[in-house]
């Protein structure tokens, strides 16, 4: 659609020229008309249309005038001029001034709509060449970080090695790398457990930002280069003089401050060793890699240089030890789960994952053998405790897969941790359903035994269970002891004894299995009020 605005001081000549030709049937749209040049410059600025078609002679200032400003400051506006006067001089300035035409007054509708048809045209191929011209940058732009993106991939790799190969593939990509040191950095961003995986459009978006605040915090001081490395973010950094490292420590953790604020996840990075000659940069990107494992001890959300003593564990393990720990450690946790002593499983997992880190300390590569351990070591307790409707029971695959996709081992103890919560929660529903299977059976057995003696001993013993422990989930499960549940069930029973039958006081007492009378009469007088008699005497 092509928009046109119409300025002429006639009402009757600007109203004439928007009403009285079919535009639409033309795909064109009167947007506004003007009475002056003033509104028209106005209304431009709201509209911003294709065309203008605009008088010559009007008060205060002409349509020559307006064309003049229309060319300085919108020049891709087609201006057509209208005069009443068969001028030359007119026609003159309007063609020195880049009016699309010049046409006479009375106007005929057919040659104005003509050249609008034409002005159109041109509009019209002007916006795909402008369009094709944007397809075709784009494509040269996205073809050009294919290409650098797969010169420092085979860079890293090293896969170019004689400088002069390097050297022209960098020139075809207007990559500079005129520089005497190098230093390479890989950076990663993690989620947390809690935050859902990112879809590629969104894992797409936060990299190129990410990648973009990298350049913006380090093009001031060194020449940058970010590029894409599958899941993680590669860095090259170069200069003619020694590359400040603590400047590029201070400069990284500024970003994943920003990332934290702004995106609310985590990102590591690794800073690689430095490096004088292009040729032998892969090396600074393994130390870089190398130096990102480090968040197996950690933690997340650093930045570590490889150049940066690490401290290591002092205790020399080896994952044969970690193994037998976590055999001896079996039997001690199963128990503590079967008490339920929390503070005691925590316990023992802390010490496991302990004695993990002095592992990983001496040799990160390890973190894959440790992950396998543990599951091994999480089913085995399962088994032992009869967990069958965990998630991961006869699961150790998904279990292994699971703990081994954490970064740092404080991540695989808080997500072991959680397994532990869940296993616990797992003993309360089945102890619970067992308790509450024991107490309805010792229900029924107190139903059954009524007339008889029916103690908690008698009781506890045909559960096959101790006296306490009866006590205890019968307390839990019905909210009274087994004592009150007794007395109350055998006075509801005398009562209904007391109204059926004819059965004195004390033949009643004596089947419910209370010898004295005068302690069954105290009984029941505290349960109903009144005494066996009394309660007799009002039926």
């Amino acid at each position: 659609m092509i928009d046109i605005i119409i300025v002429d001081d006639e009402r009757s000549i600007r109203e004439g020229i928007a009403t009285s030709i079919p535009w639409q049937q033309h795909d064109i749209n009167i947007c506004a008309v003007a009475s002056g040049v003033s509104e028209a410059l106005d209304l431009i600025e709201t509209y911003m249309p294709n065309i203008i078609i605009s008088d010559i002679s009007m008060p205060e200032m002409s349509g020559l005038d307006l064309l003049e400003i229309v060319n300085r400051t919108y020049p891709n506006i087609k201006v057509i001029l209208i005069s009443g006067y068969r001028d030359f001089e007119y026609a003159q300035r309007a063609v020195t001034n880049n009016a699309f035409c010049y046409l006479t007054k009375p106007l005929v509708a057919e040659t104005l709509i003509q050249k609008v048809l034409e002005a159109k045209q041109e509009i019209d191929a002007k916006l795909k060449e402008v369009k094709l011209n944007d397809n075709i940058r784009r494509k040269l732009r996205e073809n050009i970080m294919v290409l650098k993106d797969n010169f420092f991939r085979m860079l890293m790799e090293g896969r170019m090695r004689q400088k002069s190969d390097i050297i022209d593939r960098a020139a075809t990509t207007e990559i500079d790398i005129n520089f005497t040191n190098f230093i390479v950095c890989v950076a990663e961003f993690e989620l947390a457990a809690s935050q859902k995986k990112l879809n590629m459009y969104d894992f797409s978006f936060y990299k190129a930002a990410i990648m973009s605040t990298i350049e913006e915090n380090l093009v001031e001081i060194y020449k940058c280069y970010t590029f894409n490395l599958d899941n993680r973010i590669g860095i090259l950094v170069c200069s003619n003089q020694q590359i400040q490292r603590s400047i590029l420590v201070n400069k990284l953790n500024n970003v994943k401050s920003w990332v934290n604020k702004n995106m609310g996840f985590s990102l590591s990075a690794g800073i690689g060793n430095t490096c004088g000659s292009i040729e032998k940069v892969t090396l600074s990107y393994i130390s870089a890699v190398d130096a990102m494992l480090y968040r197996v001890i950690l933690g997340k959300n650093i930045v570590v240089d490889a150049e940066q003593k690490i401290n290591t564990s002092k205790e020399k393990m080896v994952v044969d030890d970690f193994d037998n720990i976590l055999k001896n450690s079996e039997e001690d946790i199963v128990f503590a789960l079967r008490n339920m002593n929390q503070a005691e499983v925590k316990n023992i997992i802390e010490q496991i994952m302990q004695s993990s880190k002095h592992i990983v300390a001496n040799d990160v590569n390890q973190k894959e053998r440790i992950a396998f351990l543990l599951s091994v070591f999480i089913i085995r307790v399962m088994y032992s405790l009869e967990i069958s409707n965990h998630r991961f029971y006869n699961k150790e695959n998904d279990l292994y897969n699971s703990i081994n996709e954490l970064i740092s081992i404080d991540d695989m103890k808080n997500f072991i941790l959680g397994i532990i919560r869940e296993i616990f929660q797992a003993i309360e529903e089945s102890d619970s359903k067992q308790n509450n299977f024991l107490v309805n059976k010792g229900l029924r057995y107190i139903k059954e035994g009524v007339y008889e003696d029916v103690s908690l001993v008698t009781i506890a013993e045909r559960l096959q269970i101790h006296p306490n422990y009866l006590s205890k989930i019968f307390k839990q499960v019905t909210d009274e002891s087994f004592t009150e549940h007794v007395i109350r069930f055998k006075m509801n029973e005398a009562k209904k004894l007391l109204k059926t039958t004819n059965a004195k006081v004390y033949e009643i007492s004596d089947k419910l299995g209370y010898k004295d009378v005068a302690h069954f009469t105290k009984l029941f007088k505290k349960h109903f009020g009144i005494s066996p008699t009394e309660y007799r005497q009002l039926l």
